[in-house]
């Protein structure tokens, strides 16, 4: 009895540890956890559309992975993380969160700007906790001009310059400095300036359905009534329906045999 005893107040003693959410795809009792979360998540209407419903249990699961291993929570990656051109990417001010919420550095992300109009160029640095500037690549408007960033249909970069350059080189500070944080993903602005990944194919039964309506009632009909069709014969089919080759004429009955006797000529041996 005293052992039952012990081994009862030993269960109760020992800590229950959660199955981390990292290991989704290769732990079997993490992946039976997030999907319970996803499930739970889909079923709300305050999560983004892309994550409610069955279809969208996916893309919970996926979140819930990337909270994990960020250590943030999951709706918070839910409301930041898009799909633009079929590739996922970060909202620039999430990755501006990122960098300022992470305290890997003393200072918050800061911009160093010069020049202005065409001339104008971007520079985003941080401060580390040894006193050391650590800042990331340039962005120049002469370089958003020669990759195309300024030119495309609705692009901000013509109406909203400094936003926009501010946005690049914080999404270039993260990719080159806080690889673990951004995770590789582009921003958004980025992502909808790369060429997209897949062309959208409409659906076989969609194209067909289409072609029908557009092709319908154009062939012209024979007004001809079907009576007067039937009695028309074509020139190389007898009156048997027997179809003749050319140069061959229809052999004769035995009337005509009779009005028109076979002549065997003069020499007529018998």
């Amino acid at each position: 009895m005293t052992n039952q005893n012990e081994i009862q107040k030993r269960k109760i003693a020992e800590p229950v540890t959660a199955p981390s959410l990292n290991n989704i795809w290769t732990d079997q009792n993490a992946f039976q956890t997030a999907m319970r979360m996803a499930n739970a998540l889909s079923a709300s209407t305050i999560v983004p559309r892309d994550y409610q419903g069955e279809k969208g249990l996916g893309n919970c699961m996926i979140a819930l992975e990337m909270a994990s291993r960020l250590n943030t929570s999951p709706l918070m990656v839910m409301q930041n993380l898009y799909v633009v051109n079929g590739r996922p990417s970060w909202s620039s001010q999430y990755i501006i969160a990122m960098i300022n919420n992470s305290k890997k550095y003393r200072t918050e992300l800061q911009f160093e700007f010069e020049g202005e109009g065409d001339t104008l160029a971007c520079t985003a640095y941080v401060e580390d906790y040894s006193g050391r500037t650590i800042k990331g690549p340039k962005i120049t408007m002469e370089m958003a001009k020669k990759e195309g960033w300024v030119n495309k249909n609705g692009s901000k970069w013509q109406t909203m310059p400094e936003v926009m350059i501010r946005y690049r080189a914080a999404s270039f500070f993260g990719r080159l400095n806080c690889p673990d944080m951004i995770m590789g993903l582009y921003s958004t602005e980025e992502a909808s300036e790369i060429a997209p990944d897949f062309i959208v194919v409409d659906d076989v039964a969609d194209r067909v359905e289409k072609e029908i309506i557009e092709n319908a009632n154009k062939e012209v009909l024979d007004p001809t009534p079907v009576e007067e069709s039937k009695n028309q014969r074509p020139e190389n089919v007898n009156e048997d329906g027997e179809i003749q080759e050319e140069g061959m004429t229809e052999p004769q009955t035995s009337e005509d045999e009779g009005q028109q006797p076979l002549d065997l000529g003069e020499d007529d041996p018998y």
